[in-house]
């Protein structure tokens, strides 16, 4: 198939960015490999490589690249086809199986089988196929698909990981001199039972159309991986269990401002793989930390250097730990980051990152407004959100309201869950304090922030106009043209599609 040119050029600027949404859990050294050769492919997502989802997650494209064909267009020999084929049989059976169990449900509850199924995740079969590959490396590629319609679950096939997966990882694991276990995953998998014994993880991710070509990349050195994870990874036994998920219009949110990471640093609970982590081929060095106040604005400038053999990017994160006074703060929140470019063995750069401390600010229910609470701020500096060092402390010593608003959603009728931990910095030593004073605070003086940012064009609309922007193409009859409802065929943008056109 011919691509268009910007087609073209589009693929050719996002080759070279695809590595750095990749983040390496977990490393050895025995990767990359010196060149392409004979290599052992498994798991499910070798051959059914996932691209980005289901429902809103899907694009429709002219071409995918899977892992299997990326590797082969990059010149590795797979050992592994009579495995692959193996389980593509199981899969279709599986599936089969699945699809009949939708139309039954479908039937059961007298809904339509597309929204029925829309997000609906096939479990994982079990299975026993022979690991029978050549070669010293060998690539486990675990896929989950996820999608809008359905949550995600805790069972096997999904979050957990099935008892054959487990079986297989842990068995590659000694089987082969090299082995890497790659995650063709949308969201966390809970990795507990082999996160110790597997030397090299991959969060590959799913990357669209050339996710094949980008595992082959990174494998022959061509690109080193270098992101960070977004979300906490942890095990089933280790996520919070807060809050009330009842009726669908009176859900009780009590975990707070405790969310992700926020919770596993205050609670003090380790998880597998925290909130900002993520290794590279190479390694890397800080030093010369530094931090200076411009007006309310303090910059952070830091040097970084490669020490390893390969050339690689580092991201280098700021948190910040705010006095507990009567507002309830985590034990920290990130407060900035910055990425360096790519650094050559012994290469240096330096970095700096700038933050506001309005921009810190907590909303007050009971006072209506942003507030700095007097006290010190400690900001912490480093490569994850638990490999982090205090370089600076700012203290205010009064109050500062940055922003004026307006409560409008009512009050609560219960508490917000706050962990009993005690806070951090209470085992600090002495570092640099720098005191800021209240002037030069940036402070917005909005009575109502619903006010800020509207296009006055909008009050020329009538209400009815308003409303059939808001509702799409509303049939007062019920009649539902699309399974994602009335808004997708005349509402500009939603669910990727366009307005109609009368």
């Amino acid at each position: 198939m011919e691509l268009l040119e910007y087609e073209k050029k589009h693929l050719e600027q996002i080759r070279g960015e695809l590595a750095e949404c990749t983040v390496l859990l977990k490393y050895d050294g025995s990767f990359p490999l010196s060149e392409a050769g004979q290599i052992a492919l498994y798991g499910n997502g070798a051959r059914r490589t996932i691209k980005g989802g289901s429902g809103s997650g899907e694009v429709n494209s002219h071409f995918f690249v899977n892992v299997e064909s990326g590797l082969e267009a990059s010149g590795f020999i797979i050992t592994t086809k009579t495995w692959l084929d193996a389980y593509d049989l199981i899969f279709t059976d599986a599936q089969k199986k699945f699809a009949k169990t939708i139309k039954t449900r479908a039937k059961e509850k007298h809904t339509n089988i597309i929204s029925e199924g829309m997000g609906a995740v096939m479990p994982e079969p079990e299975y026993t196929i022979p690991l029978e590959g050549s070669g010293d490396t060998a690539i486990y590629v675990l896929a989950r698909t996820s999608g809008e319609g359905n949550d995600r679950e805790f069972v096997p096939g999904d979050i957990l990981l099935t008892n054959t997966e487990v079986r297989d990882i842990s068995a590659l694991q000694e089987k082969y001199s090299r082995f890497l276990l790659v995650l063709n995953v949308g969201g966390p998998v809970d990795l507990s039972p082999v996160a110790e014994k597997v030397g090299n993880i991959l969060l590959l991710s799913q990357l669209g159309v050339e996710t094949g070509y980008a595992l082959s990349d990174i494998l022959l050195g061509k690109e080193n991986p270098s992101g960070k994870l977004t979300t906490t990874w942890a095990s089933m036994e280790a996520y919070p269990r807060i809050g009330d998920f009842g009726e669908m219009n009176d859900t009780r949110y009590k975990e707070g401002i405790y969310v992700g990471y926020r919770y596993f640093d205050s609670a003090r609970v380790e998880p597998l793989f925290p909130f900002g982590f993520g290794l590279s081929f190479s390694s890397f060095e800080i030093s010369n930390v530094e931090a200076t106040v411009q007006g309310e604005e303090i910059l952070f400038r830091t040097v970084i250097k490669n020490t390893g053999r390969f050339p690689g990017k580092e991201v280098l994160q700021l948190y910040v730990s705010k006095p507990e006074n009567r507002l309830d703060q985590p034990c920290q929140e990130l407060a900035g980051f910055v990425k360096s470019s790519l650094l050559h063995a012994s290469q240096e750069e330096e970095l700096i990152i700038r933050c506001r401390m309005s921009d810190l600010s907590s909303y007050s229910s009971e006072a209506g407004c942003w507030i700095l609470e007097k006290g010190d701020y400690f900001f912490r500096l480093g490569t994850d959100c638990t490999r982090t060092k205090v370089i600076v402390r700012i203290r205010l010593e009064e109050d500062i309201i940055t922003r004026k608003a307006k409560n409008v959603c009512g009050t609560a009728d219960f508490t917000d869950w706050k962990p009993e931990t005690e806070r951090i910095e209470t085992f600090l030593p002495e570092i640099p304090i720098i005191i800021m004073e209240p002037k030069m605070m940036c402070r917005r003086e909005t009575e109502n922030i619903l006010e800020e940012g509207i296009d006055y064009r909008v009050s020329a609309l009538s209400d009815e106009d308003l409303i059939s922007m808001s509702i799409g193409a509303y049939d007062p009859k019920g009649h539902l043209g699309s399974i994602i409802g009335s808004a997708s065929v005349s509402v500009a943008g939603a669910a990727g599609e366009t307005s109609k056109v009368s």
